[in-house]
C-alpha cells in the first residue's frame, strides 16, 4: 500500500499534468473535463482526478457546474487586467524589502535573463526561465507571507504568460526590460528598479490584452 507521502506526490503529479495541459491549451478554454476520461487517459483512479480538478477550481483554472461538472475556465481580459497589476505591486514590494542585498545577485540575474534568449518558440520553457528571473529578484525578501502571495498570483497568470511567450518576437522585449531592472539594481537605484519592474508587467499586460482581443471572444 503506498505511503501517505507517495499518495500526495502522485496526486500532485496528476494536478501538474492537467494544469500543464490547460496552460498550453491542450485542454482548450471551455473544454469539459470528464473525470472518467481523464482517469482512463492518465491511467489512475478517479479519486486523484477529482482532487486535482477541485484544486484547479480553487486555483482559478477550472469552473464547476452542478449540471455539467468541470470545464476549463475561459481566458478573460478582466482577469488579465486584475492579475498583472497585483503581481507587479507584490513583487515591487518584495524587491524594495530585499534592497540593497539585491546588488549581490546582479551576475545571477544577468545569467538568468540570458537563459531566455534561446527559448523562442518554446513557451513552456520560456515561462520557466522568466519565473526563475523573477524569483531571483525577490529571493532575499524575508517576508514569507508576501512571497507566498506572489507565488499564488504568478500561478494564476500562467495561461496569460503562455499567450505572451507563444509570440517568439516578445522574448527580446522581456529581456530588454529585465536588463533595465538589472541596470538599476547594479547602480543601487532601487526606485528605478521598481519602476522598470512595473513597466515590465504593464507592457506584458498590454500585449496580452491585445492578443486576447485579436483571438476573438474570450
Amino acid at each position: 500500500m503506498p505511503s501517505l507521502r507517495e499518495q500526495t506526490s502522485g496526486h500532485d503529479r496528476i494536478y501538474e499534468i492537467i494544469l500543464d495541459e490547460i496552460v498550453s491549451g491542450a485542454l482548450a478554454p471551455g473544454a469539459r473535463l470528464v473525470e472518467s476520461r481523464l482517469a482512463e487517459r492518465l491511467e489512475v483512479s478517479r479519486t486523484p482526478i477529482r482532487e486535482a480538478l477541485f484544486r484547479l477550481h480553487q486555483d482559478g483554472f477550472v469552473l464547476t457546474d452542478s449540471g455539467r461538472g468541470f470545464s476549463v475556465k475561459q481566458l478573460g481580459e478582466r482577469e488579465a487586467r486584475d492579475l498583472f497589476p497585483i503581481l507587479s505591486t507584490l513583487e515591487g514590494l518584495a524587491l524594495s524589502l530585499a534592497a540593497p542585498l539585491l546588488t549581490l545577485d546582479v551576475n545571477e540575474l544577468r545569467k538568468a535573463n540570458k537563459a531566455l534568449a534561446p527559448l523562442s518558440g518554446r513557451p513552456s520553457h520560456a515561462i520557466a526561465a522568466d519565473k526563475r528571473f523573477h524569483e531571483l529578484l525577490v529571493q532575499r525578501c524575508s517576508n514569507t507571507s508576501l512571497l507566498e502571495m506572489i507565488r499564488t498570483v504568478r500561478r494564476r497568470l500562467l495561461r496569460y504568460e503562455y499567450v505572451y511567450m507563444s509570440d517568439e518576437t516578445l522574448i527580446d522585449v522581456s529581456m530588454a526590460q529585465h536588463e533595465a531592472i538589472i541596470d538599476c539594481i547594479e547602480r543601487c537605484d532601487f526606485d528605478g528598479a521598481m519602476t522598470a519592474l512595473a513597466t515590465n508587467y504593464e507592457s506584458g499586460k498590454a500585449l496580452v490584452l491585445s492578443k486576447l482581443r485579436g483571438s476573438g471572444p474570450v
